[in-house]
């Protein structure tokens, strides 16, 4: 899907295209500049969803923001993530989210349905098309979450 090689992007403006898939959790940090204030943050990257469409809540529970990738290529992975929101609804909670529709960069690939991006749009997620590969849009996506989260913890004081 490219979560990792998002997240790599981000951290160290790097892309591997032979990047192993990730072993059960990978930490990276990365900071994100607002104005005057700049934002550490911690990226908890898993494995990944089996295919069922599962995602592990212990991951998700303490996380302050979410971003979720799926892959323009591939769309599954968007089936498996609505899936996955419609069974376990509120898993998220009030957590900003952030779905990435990944591998933009790939335009005569592009499988993602007008009907799938529709559904993924009635989701209460920020929508962003980025590619890790060509960076495109990548630092948009962790700008976007730092925002979102910095809004959310000033609404709850």
């Amino acid at each position: 899907m490219g979560k990792s090689s998002l997240v790599r992007r981000f951290v160290d403006g790097s892309f591997d295209q032979a990047q192993d898939p990730s072993i059960a959790m990978s930490i990276f940090s990365g900071t994100v500049e607002l104005g005057d204030v700049a934002l550490e943050m911690m990226l908890w990257d898993p494995a990944g969803a089996e295919s069922g469409g599962q995602y592990n809540r212990s991951f998700i529970s303490g996380a302050s923001g979410l971003i979720f990738v799926v892959d323009a290529t591939a769309p599954q992975t968007l089936d498996h993530l609505l899936q996955a929101q419609s069974k376990e609804r509120g898993f998220i909670g009030s957590r900003p989210a952030i779905l990435v529709v990944n591998k933009t960069d790939l335009t005569g690939d592009f499988a993602l349905s007008k009907a799938q991006i529709d559904a993924a749009s009635k989701l209460d997620w920020r929508l962003i098309q980025a590619s890790a590969k060509t960076g495109n849009n990548v630092g948009q996506v962790f700008t976007k979450l730092a925002e979102l989260m910095l809004e959310a913890r000033k609404a709850t004081g």
